[in-house]
């Protein structure tokens, strides 16, 4: 279902009207019933930087400047493109795509997940990896998409092998899709968490892309196994 449109609505936690923009403080007082790891996420929120910076200036997460950053070094968002987020929600991505290219651009947000509208870019509701939900990305961009971007992660365990290997799991999918729909060119980022199955990952990308590497955005968390793989010139659909 393609969506483009401005409401007022509760959305991901956040409740927003149009026009206005009501940014919330993160409280610091804990309830001592929390569980300890609830009390260390809130802490941890309370200190975080790119936390308060992301309230400052209206971004809804923090997940925000890992795209900010990522452009910054590779300069991936280009006037005219054609761009796809997939797992869009809340929709950070997607406000800082607006920020940088305004409507000078073709944009699609996808997730299961309903979120509220940014500017009048496309949001399809669905899965995409269902042929239905595809086609609707192919309605809106008939001659393939310029550049992918999945920011997607797993709820994590606190098992590195196993979130590891969900992790990748939603990275291989993300790759499925940006084979189907990138035109020759265009390019490619998924993140990912480190664990060993990433170097698999790379070499087969290599076979599709003129250049593959490894980055960590600056606002990636120290202690975060996150890691970003962007694929640059894409060489189309091959046998």
């Amino acid at each position: 279902m393609i969506q483009k449109r401005k409401a007022s609505s509760i959305v991901a936690g956040r409740k927003r009207e149009s026009g206005k923009k009501k940014l919330t403080k993160y409280h610091t007082k804990l309830d001592k019933k929390m569980k300890s790891s609830s009390q260390a996420y809130l802490k941890r929120q309370a200190k975080d930087i790119y936390v308060k910076m992301a309230v400052e200036q209206g971004f809804r997460s923090r997940a925000a400047y890992k795209l900010v950053h990522l452009n910054g070094e590779y300069n991936l968002l280009k006037p005219g493109m054609s761009i796809v987020d997939l797992g869009c929600a809340p929709g950070s991505w997607l406000e800082v795509i607006e920020k940088e290219l305004g409507k000078n651009c073709t944009v699609i947000g996808m997730d299961k997940i309903e979120i509220e509208p940014v500017g009048d870019y496309n949001f399809i509701q669905g899965d995409f990896t269902e042929e239905e939900t595809f086609n609707q990305v192919v309605d809106l961009c008939p001659k393939g998409v310029d550049l992918v971007l999945s920011d997607m992660a797993p709820e994590t365990t606190g098992h590195r092998e196993t979130d590891h290997i969900r992790s990748m799991m939603l990275a291989n999918i993300a790759i499925d899709f940006a084979y189907k729909a990138l035109k020759p060119g265009g390019n490619f980022v998924a993140k990912f968490f480190q664990g060993g199955e990433e170097q698999e990952m790379r070499n087969e990308l290599r076979k599709h892309f003129d250049k593959v590497q490894f980055t960590k955005p600056e606002s990636s968390r120290r202690e975060s196994k996150e890691m970003f793989i962007i694929c640059f010139g894409y060489k189309g659909k091959q046998d």
